[in-house]
C-alpha cells in the first residue's frame, strides 16, 4: 500500500519527501543533543561566568618543559571538542608578570612552561567531559576538571601540537591609544598618565557615564608635619613602557614616578591588569630610607569618583549592614562606615548604583607591607576636587593607607570587580567573588 509506494517510487516528489523527512530527523536529534548537553552543563551564575581561572605551572606536571606555544585549550561545546580562548604568561621573581628588559628577571625559563607561570581561561568556556569518540587536532596531555558552586563538573583540556586556535578576544588594548575595552567595560587613560581616565563608559548602565576618575591622593609633611601638601593623580605619573596582550587579561608595565614639590621623590612598579570584568591595580617598591625620613605622617589614598549615583547603596565589610545611600550628604550610616574603618586583610567596599551597574573592591597587601587601613568616603553634591570631569563627590569612595614604613617594602594590588548586579548580600559574594573553584589537573 502507501508504505511501498514511498519505500519503492521512483517518483521525484516522494525523493522530495524522503529529503525533507531527512533534514527533520537531523534537526531533531540536534536538538535533542543539544537538550542533553544542557542538562550535563547548566549555565553558570553571572559571578562566575567571566570568572577568570588561575592554574600554576607546577599543578600542571605533564605539561613542565614543554614549548608554551605548542600549548592550547580545547573544550566541549555542544557535542564538538573546540579550541577556546586561553593564555599562558611567564613571571619575574618578584612575582609579578615578566616583562622582557625590566629590572626583575624571569623566574623560570624563556618559551617553556615553567612551575611559576600562570595558565588563564574564563570559567564559562569549560563544557562537558570529553569521551574521545569526537577527533580532535593534537595530543590531550591533561584533563582541569571545576566544580561551579552548584557541583556541576566542568571540563577543559589541554592539548600539545594542535593547529586550532579560537580567535575570541575578551579583552582589547592599545597604550598607543590608551584604549581598553572588553565587551562590558570601556576605558579611556591619559596616554601621558595611565592614572588619569579620560572616560569610562560601562555598556550595561542606565543613564551617563557612571564613574568620574580614579583618584590617587598622598598627604604628607615635609621635613616638618607643619608644612603639608597634598600630591594628587597631576604628580603621579604612570608611563607604559610595556604590554602583555592576550584574549583572557591585558598587562600593561608602567613606569610610575611620584614628584614631590616638583622633584621626582620615588619610583614604583605598576602593573595595570584588565580582565573582561575587572581591573586591577599592582604596585611594587622600595622607599629608599633617607627620602622616608623626609615625609612625616604620610597617608596614601585610592579612590572611585562617581558621577550623580543619587540613591546608590554602599556597604563595606567593617561599617553597619544597613547600606549607607548616596545623597549629598554624609548621614549617620555613612559616618558609622567611616569611623569603622578598614581591616587590611578584610576590606572590601561595594557601591550598587541600582541602574545595572555595582562596584566591589579590595585591596591585597604583598610581602611584609602591613600598614593600617582606613576608609575614604565622601557623599557631597557640589565638591570640586581635581583631576575630574564632574564636579560633585556621589560618591567619592576607596581606601586610605594611614601610614608607611620608615624604610623598605611597599607593595599592594586594588581590584576592581565591575558587574551589571551582585546578586545577594555583601558579606556572602564579596568572598566567592575573588574564590577560585575546586580545581583538578589529571594528565592524560
Amino acid at each position: 500500500g502507501g508504505v511501498e509506494w514511498l519505500r519503492w517510487s521512483n517518483n521525484n516528489n516522494a525523493q522530495v519527501f524522503y529529503m525533507k523527512l531527512s533534514k527533520f530527523a537531523a534537526m531533531v536529534i540536534g536538538l535533542l543533543v543539544s537538550a542533553q548537553s544542557l542538562a550535563l552543563t547548566p549555565p553558570l551564575h553571572s559571578i562566575d561566568a567571566f570568572k577568570v581561572i588561575t592554574i600554576d605551572g607546577e599543578d600542571m606536571p605533564s605539561a613542565l618543559d614543554l614549548s608554551i606555544d605548542d600549548l592550547s585549550l580545547a573544550a566541549m561545546v555542544d557535542g564538538v571538542m573546540e579550541p577556546i580562548p586561553y593564555q599562558i604568561d611567564q613571571y619575574n621573581v618578584g612575582g609579578a608578570v615578566y616583562f622582557e628588559g625590566w629590572d626583575v628577571p624571569l623566574a623560570g625559563s624563556p618559551d617553556v612552561l615553567d612551575p611559576t607561570d600562570k595558565l588563564l581561561f574564563l570559567f564559562k568556556d569549560a563544557g562537558e567531559k570529553y569521551d574521545g569518540k569526537v577527533p580532535y587536532d593534537g595530543t590531550l596531555i591533561a584533563e582541569i576538571l571545576t566544580l561551579d558552586r552548584d557541583g556541576h563538573k566542568r571540563y577543559v583540556y589541554l592539548v600539545k601540537d594542535s593547529r586550532l586556535r579560537s580567535d575570541e578576544q575578551y579583552v582589547r588594548y592599545s597604550s598607543d591609544l590608551g584604549v581598553v575595552e572588553t565587551d562590558f567595560y570601556s576605558l579611556q587613560y591619559d596616554t601621558e598618565n595611565h592614572l588619569v581616565w579620560d572616560d569610562f563608559t560601562i555598556y550595561s548602565f542606565v543613564g551617563e557615564r557612571p564613574l568620574d576618575s580614579m583618584k590617587l591622593r598622598l598627604d604628607t609633611g615635609v621635613i616638618t608635619p607643619i608644612t603639608n601638601i597634598g600630591l594628587n593623580n597631576a604628580q603621579m605619573v604612570a608611563v607604559p613602557s610595556a604590554e602583555r596582550i592576550g584574549p583572557i587579561r591585558t598587562t600593561t608595565q608602567l613606569d610610575f614616578t611620584l614628584h614631590v614639590l616638583a622633584v621626582p621623590f620615588l619610583q614604583l612598579s605598576l602593573q595595570i591588569h584588565h580582565y573582561p570584568k575587572l581591573v586591577m591595580y599592582e604596585a611594587r617598591g622600595t622607599i629608599p630610607e633617607l627620602r622616608r625620613k623626609l615625609l612625616r605622617n604620610p597617608s596614601l589614598s585610592m579612590s572611585l569618583d562617581a558621577n550623580k549615583l543619587m540613591g546608590a547603596s554602599l556597604r563595606t565589610s567593617a561599617g553597619p549592614k544597613q547600606p549607607g545611600i548616596v545623597d549629598g550628604t554624609i548621614d549617620e550610616i555613612e559616618k558609622q562606615m567611616i569611623e569603622a574603618g578598614l581591616d587590611p586583610h578584610n576590606n572590601w567596599i561595594w557601591a550598587s548604583s541600582k541602574r545595572n551597574f555595582d562596584v566591589l573592591a579590595f585591596v591585597d597587601y604583598l610581602g611584609d607591607f602591613n600598614e593600617p587601613m582606613g576608609l575614604l568616603l565622601e557623599d557631597d553634591e557640589f565638591s570640586e576636587d581635581p583631576p575630574e570631569a564632574f564636579p560633585g563627590q556621589l560618591p567619592n569612595m576607596g581606601f586610605r593607607i594611614t601610614d608607611f614604613p620608615m624604610e623598605g617594602f611597599i607593595g599592594f594590588v586594588v581590584s576592581l570587580f565591575l558587574s551589571d548586579g551582585f546578586d545577594g548580600e555583601p558579606e556572602d559574594f564579596a568572598s566567592y567573588a575573588r574564590t577560585l573553584p575546586d580545581i583538578e589537573v589529571r594528565a592524560l
